[in-house]
């Protein structure tokens, strides 16, 4: 194998997976230019770590397999775009996690607003005070499905937060982001706010509001799975989740 060939294909193949990416970045917007910097950084440096895995794949392939030198180059390049595949997606909101990370002040605050009276929502719950602390998920309002190319969608949950004294009581809220293609399902930092927080609420109904940025990235066929959860020191988890189809 000639080794000083075999780089350059690497190299112009990486490249290659990079200006993709780089095109994709600058379709992005961002409310802050310092983020939006930021996770084009992070996402070209991670993308091209994976052009560069998945081009060694192609190539030895390639070379494994007894290519003839054109058909070696096609294949080292579609390994590279396979490579920093999945790429496009998941190097996005693991970039603007990285970015979070680096800089927390960034990180958009919840947005947890009452929704209903308590009155309201004991009897829309049938609560009793024999029952103790209760959190119970009422909806998660999302849209069903997307058209690709949309900036954000909507992850509202409404949930009651209910005690037999009327009290305050903490609740810890988890919220996960899932994206699935061709049936295969994988986690993603969840960008919109605070992955997990605990809080504390006054008994009555309240709507936790996200805004999840979509990367121009999902296509069509795509999912985003978003699952909740909610759970006190005294009550077992309570769960939601909902899918919206990009199409």
């Amino acid at each position: 194998m000639n080794l000083i060939s075999s780089s350059s294909k690497i190299k112009a193949a990486v490249a290659c997976a990079v200006a993709l990416l780089s095109a994709s970045a600058a379709a992005q917007e961002s409310a802050y230019a310092d983020l939006n910097s930021c996770v084009q950084s992070e996402q070209m440096k991670s993308t091209a770590k994976g052009a560069a895995v998945g081009a060694l794949t192609g190539l030895g392939a390639s070379f494994l397999g007894g290519m003839k030198k054109k058909d070696a180059i096609k294949a080292t390049a579609l390994g590279a775009v396979a490579g920093g595949g999945i790429g496009f997606v998941k190097a996005y909101y693991e970039a603007t996690d990285t970015c979070y990370k680096k800089n927390p002040s960034w990180v958009p605050a919840s947005n947890i607003t009452r929704s209903a009276t308590l009155a309201q929502a004991k009897k829309d719950a049938k609560y009793k005070p024999a029952q103790g602390i209760v959190t119970g998920i009422v909806k998660i309002d999302m849209p069903e499905t997307v058209k690709s190319g949309t900036a954000s969608i909507s992850m509202n949950t409404v949930f009651n937060v209910l005690t037999p004294d009327d009290a305050e009581t903490q609740v810890e809220i988890v919220r996960k982001v899932y994206i699935i293609e061709e049936g295969k399902e994988e986690i993603m930092p969840f960008t919109a706010g605070s992955p997990s927080e605990t809080k504390t609420f006054e008994p009555a109904q309240h709507t936790d509001k996200v805004n999840y940025e979509l990367t121009s990235n999902f296509k069509p066929g795509m999912k985003l799975r978003y699952e909740i959860e909610m759970k006190t020191a005294t009550t077992p988890v309570v769960t939601a989740t909902k899918t919206v189809s990009i199409i």
